[in-house]
């Protein structure tokens, strides 16, 4: 006796079949049996390879989806995705090649993604129908007939095919079950009309034998009465004797009847007892029982650990291949359980990459933990990556931000990068400042490194300053020597001290000629004398009152020299005289008033000049110059002078 129907188990996996294992009598597979799936499967499996697929049972990468060829010149050709997107045309370059001359190079392709595959028309010439509606862009579902040229093809997506398929059987299951059932209470019905119309035939016969019938009660009592009477006459006796044989004729009757009743009776002979159970058949039975409830249960591994006692006891009772079935489910499931544990320990990286290559499951129940643990890894992702992402972001770390950004939720990638480039514009104004304030502290310390040798090496000259401010230019020189021994090992300051041993005689033969001359007001001729002082003090370095006291009476030397050369009509000199005591001394009246005296001259010279520039070029030349030298900057003669004097020297 085979166990009653437990509740189907969905399955994907191929077992071999046996004979008669189809056969609705020996147990019709229903709902997710796994003969059922695996007939899907086979299905699936025994249509024609794809073109250029040399070996179909080698693992593919692609999703489960491929396109066939139903009409036109390619009809019968049918090809799987290998990756995430096909193209379709005549072309070389493309996934799926047609022969149909109507059909574009590339035609459409076709990408398939979370949300579903979608197509997008590449500007066929001949356009892209999907059931009868000219598209541009559309969203695929299985069955779904696209039609371009004179080619259709139509799109399968091979898991919907199972479950349709699934679906179909399990509604024909469904109907022969109940067709059964009704079948089987049917025969119950007439079996109990049977045997109540026997039960009401049985009771009939007895009652025709009622020994309380009041025949049999009359002749008892007939032959009371007759025991106690005086003999009758023999009238008397004829009718008793007839009526005799009536009371004995009615029991003859009801002994016939009672008999043929009991014939009846026991001519129905009992069915022999069973033979009783083998018990290692039984357990079996029970252990088998006990898988399928681990089946609905999800008890996979213990399912298996069952059947397989149960096959020890009674070889051949996993008719079903419900071992098979369970052993593919339990290592979808410990797939899961390996995820969860990357997950805990937070290597999402290795936990993707499990969740990624994990076996398609076989039953909607592992579909929806698949689903339910790829939700939970992408939330535990986001949090994990987005933390990281602000960890580096709060570290400065622009390429390990980077580096995270595309792990990150799809909506918050956008924000991180923004982050990254306010985090890059504030360390590249920091290194600016950075830059700017080194650069500025090196300025400070070499500044601040100059005055400190500054102040060193005047303090090294500061005797030899003392004495040549006082005007004591030997005794000068001499601590010059002084300087050079004390500081052997400082080569600047020895070649300073040597600088002005020459120096300050050359200074004071100049300095002396000037303060004569000015001493006997020969103002005029003491210009020169006192600037060759005041070009030799500078090149001494020294910042006495002396410098003051040259500037001093070279102002005024150049002022009566000035005045000499405008007498003389020298307007040249005059204006380079003029034009030194107002750098000397810029309040200088007397200057001002020259200068303002050799607008009308410097006018005149141009003049002059203008007219002999084509009679004597060189004459020329020399009054442009002058004008040049002595008109102010900017001034519009200034600037005519320029112009002719390029003309006469290109």
């Amino acid at each position: 006796m085979k166990d009653p129907v437990e509740e189907e188990y969905h399955t994907s996996n191929h077992f071999p079949g046996e004979e008669g294992a189809d056969d609705p009598s020996e147990g019709t597979p229903v709902g997710d049996d796994p003969r059922v799936v695996s007939k899907e499967m086979r299905a699936l499996e025994d249509e024609e390879p794809e073109e250029d697929d040399d070996n179909p049972d080698a693992t593919r990468t692609g999703p489960p989806i491929s396109i066939h060829v139903l009409e036109g010149p390619d009809a019968g050709k049918k090809k799987r995705f290998k990756t995430v997107r096909m193209v379709v045309g005549r072309g070389k370059d493309v996934d799926l090649r047609l022969t149909d001359q109507s059909v574009s190079r590339r035609h459409l392709e076709l990408i398939h993604g979370d949300t579903g595959t979608l197509l997008r028309d590449l500007g066929g010439a001949s356009g892209t129908k999907v059931n009868d509606e000219r598209i541009e862009e559309a969203v695929l579902k299985h069955g779904d007939e696209i039609a371009i040229g004179r080619t259709l093809l139509r799109f399968v997506d091979e898991l919907e095919a199972v479950k349709q398929m699934r679906a179909e059987q399990e509604a024909k299951e469904a109907e022969e079950k109940k067709k059964k059932e009704e079948e089987a209470k049917k025969k119950e019905e007439e079996a109990a009309a049977k045997k109540s119309a026997l039960a009401n035939a049985t009771a009939a016969n007895k009652a025709d034998v009622d020994p309380n019938d009041p025949r049999f009660q009359e002749g008892t009592q007939v032959r009371s009465v007759d025991s106690l009477r005086p003999v009758p006459t023999r009238r008397a006796r004829n009718a008793l004797g007839e009526n005799k044989v009536l009371i004995f004729g009615g029991a003859g009757v009801a002994v016939v009847v009672l008999v043929v009743v009991m014939i009846i009776v026991m001519g129905k002979k009992e069915p022999p007892p069973p033979p009783p159970p083998d018990p290692k058949e039984t357990l079996a039975t029970t252990k088998m029982q006990a898988a399928r409830t681990a089946i609905r249960e999800g008890e996979y591994a213990q399912a298996v650990k069952l059947i397989d006692e149960a096959e020890k006891l009674k070889p051949g009772i996993d008719e079903e291949g419900l071992a098979k079935a369970a052993q593919a489910e339990a290592t979808v499931i410990e797939a899961f359980q390996a995820v969860r544990a990357l997950m805990a320990e937070g290597n999402y990286e290795e936990a993707r990459r499990k969740l990624d290559t994990a076996p398609a499951g076989t039953t909607a129940k592992s579909d929806e933990e698949r689903n339910k643990l790829d939700k939970e890894l992408k939330e535990a992702e986001g949090t994990f990556y987005t933390k990281q992402a602000d960890e580096l972001l709060e570290a400065r770390d622009v390429e390990g931000v980077r580096a995270v950004i595309p792990k990150l939720p799809s909506n918050a990638q956008p924000l991180y990068r923004t982050k990254v480039e306010d985090l890059e514009k504030l360390l590249a104004k920091e290194a600016e400042d950075e830059v700017r304030l080194n650069r500025n502290n090196k300025a400070a310390a070499a500044k601040r490194a100059a005055e400190k040798r500054a102040e060193f090496i005047a303090e090294a000259f500061d005797a030899v300053e003392r004495k040549f401010e006082n005007g004591e230019y030997e005794r000068a020189v001499l601590e010059c020597d002084r300087v050079i021994e004390a500081h052997k090992g400082d080569e600047e300051i020895r070649t300073r001290a040597r600088n002005l041993k020459r120096l300050i005689p050359q200074f004071a033969r100049y300095f002396v000629d000037a303060m004569r001359k000015v001493q006997s007001n020969s103002l005029e001729t003491a210009v020169r004398p006192l600037q060759k002082s005041e070009e030799l003090y500078k090149q001494i370095g020294f910042q006495g009152a002396l410098l003051d006291t040259i500037h001093e009476k070279l102002a005024e030397a150049s002022v009566r020299a000035g005045k000499a050369a405008l007498a003389r009509n020298d307007v040249a000199s005059a204006s380079r005289n003029f034009r030194e005591a107002l750098r000397l001394n810029p309040d200088e009246q007397r200057a001002r008033d020259g200068m303002a005296s050799l607008e009308g001259k410097v006018e005149e010279l141009y003049q002059r000049a203008y007219v002999e520039k084509d009679r004597d070029p060189r004459s020329a030349a020399e009054k442009f110059r002058i004008v040049i030298d002595t008109a102010p900057e900017g001034s519009e003669l200034r600037d005519k002078a320029q112009i002719h004097l390029r003309e006469l020297n290109p």
